[in-house]
C-alpha cells in the first residue's frame, strides 16, 4: 500500500504476522495454554484492524468514483485478501486451543504464519512493482525483516509477562525469544549496509549513491533511524541477553518493554525515509 495511511497498516499488518510466527519458537507444551490464547487473541485483534482500515478504505474508493483497476494497485488487493485468509486461520488457532490438541494447533499456527508471510510479500510486491528488481527485492526483505524484529519483540514482552504468572517455568524459552531478538536487531540493523554494497556489486552505482545520499538529504530521520531504531535497541537486546543469564526473566521483561518503543519508534522512522526517499530502511 502506498502513501502515510498505507505503511502505518503495513505496520499493524507486519506486527500481527511476526508476532504470530515468533509464537513458533515458543513449544506448544510446557507454557500454558493461556499463553498462547492471550498472545493469539491480540494478534488476531491487530489483524482485525488492519483488515478493517483496509476495507474502509477500499469502499471509500468506490464511493468517489475510483475504479477497480486503480484501487487494485493502489491498496494491493491480493495482499488484503490473503490477510484476511491469514486473519482466518489465526482465529481457527485460537479456538482449537480449547480442543488442547498441541500437533492440530502448531499445524494451525504454521499455516497461520505462512499466510501472512505471503501477505506481506504480496504487500511489499505491490508497492515495489514499478520499481527495478534490486530495489523491489530490498522492499520485500525489508518488509520481511522489520515484520520479524517487531513480532520477536512483542512476543517476547508477553512471555516474559507470562512468566510473572508462572515463574517455575524453565527460562530456556524466553532465552530462544531473546537470542533471536539479537540476530533481527542486526539483521535490520545492516541491512541499509548491505543493501547499498549489493547495489555497488550487481554494477549500479547510480542506485548506491541513492541510498548513501539518504544521509546528508534526511540526516534527521537517518541518525533517528539509526540511533533509536538500531544501536538503541541493541543495547536493550544486549541487556536482555545478560540479563537472563542471572537469571532474573522479572528484568528482561522490563527491558522488552524498552524495547517496544525503541523498535516502534525505529520503524517509523524508517517508514518515514521509505516514503520520502523510496529507500528501505
Amino acid at each position: 500500500m502506498r502513501g502515510i495511511a498505507g505503511a502505518f497498516l503495513t505496520l499493524l499488518g507486519q506486527l500481527s504476522v511476526g508476532g504470530v510466527a515468533a509464537m513458533l519458537l515458543v513449544p506448544m507444551e510446557g507454557i500454558g495454554w493461556g499463553f498462547y490464547r492471550t498472545t493469539a487473541g491480540i494478534y488476531l485483534g491487530l489483524a482485525v484492524l488492519a483488515l478493517w482500515a483496509r476495507i474502509w478504505l477500499l469502499v471509500h474508493g468506490l464511493s468517489t468514483g475510483a475504479t477497480w483497476g486503480q484501487l487494485f494497485h493502489l491498496l494491493a488487493v491480493p495482499a488484503t485478501g490473503t490477510l484476511l485468509v491469514y486473519g482466518f486461520l489465526v482465529l481457527a488457532f485460537l479456538i482449537s486451543l480449547w480442543g488442547k490438541h498441541p500437533g492440530r494447533s502448531r499445524r494451525l499456527l504454521w499455516w497461520a504464519s505462512l499466510a501472512g508471510v505471503a501477505a506481506l510479500g504480496l504487500d511489499a510486491f505491490a508497492l515495489g512493482r514499478d520499481a527495478q528488481a534490486l530495489p523491489a527485492l530490498a522492499i520485500l526483505a525489508n518488509a520481511w525483516l522489520s515484520s520479524a524484529l517487531l513480532g520477536l519483540t512483542f512476543t517476547g514482552m508477553l512471555l516474559g509477562h507470562w512468566y510473572l504468572n508462572e515463574p517455575g517455568l524453565p527460562t530456556r524459552h524466553v532465552w530462544r525469544m531473546a537470542h533471536w531478538f539479537l540476530v533481527a536487531v542486526l539483521a535490520q540493523g545492516l541491512f541499509p549496509a548491505a543493501y547499498a554494497l549489493l547495489a555497488l556489486a550487481v554494477g549500479d552505482p547510480a542506485l548506491g549513491g541513492r541510498i548513501l545520499g539518504v544521509i546528508p538529504d534526511r540526516p534527521i530521520l537517518f541518525g533517528g533511524r539509526v540511533l533509536i531504531g538500531t544501536l538503541a535497541t541493541l543495547v536493550v537486546a544486549l541487556v536482555i541477553r545478560n540479563t537472563l543469564k542471572i537469571p532474573n526473566v522479572q528484568s528482561a521483561t522490563g527491558f522488552f518493554y524498552i524495547a517496544i518503543l525503541t523498535v516502534l519508534l525505529g520503524e517509523v522512522l524508517g517508514r518515514a525515509l521509505l516514503l520520502f526517499t523510496g529507500i528501505p530502511f
